[in-house]
């Protein structure tokens, strides 16, 4: 198994990293390469809902971000914390996505993009702490 951490400010540009770490990471676990792009979508979502409403109410908008993933050549699991704004995707109602597009909707995806992509989707929020996402795709 093949263990993976970093920490990142709650910053944009950060996501370019994130996604580096996540394709090294698949390769040294030995997981199919054939789910990268949709690991990183799912990913992607998650961090941009951390970096753009996680840290809204503090003083300074900044934090920290850790992510902790193991992979090896059956699963992928990351788990992505933070000390932002505490919110459990696990409570959002499911998008009926055709009304949504009808509606001419843009944004307000990302929590269904990562259950569609993701097998596994837990939430844990510590108070005083953090949150812990974690995420896992099964090969």
């Amino acid at each position: 198994m093949h263990i993976q951490d970093l920490s990142i400010p709650n910053e944009m540009h950060e996501l370019a990293h994130v996604r580096n770490e996540i394709s090294e990471a698949i390769t040294k676990g030995g997981f199919p390469v054939a789910h990268t792009n949709r690991i990183l979508i799912a990913v992607d979502e998650a961090v941009t809902n951390i970096v753009e409403h996680g840290y809204e109410g503090t003083a300074t908008g900044k934090g920290i971000i850790d992510i902790h993933m193991e992979v090896d050549e059956q699963r992928f699991s990351i788990s992505i914390m933070d000390q932002g704004e505490s919110f459990d995707p696990r409570t959002m109602s499911d998008i009926d996505i055709e009304r949504h597009v009808a509606a001419g909707r843009s944004g307000g995806l990302g929590v269904f993009l990562i259950r569609k992509i993701m097998d596994v989707v837990d939430y844990h929020h510590e108070t005083g702490r953090h949150n812990r996402l974690t995420m896992v795709k099964k090969a």
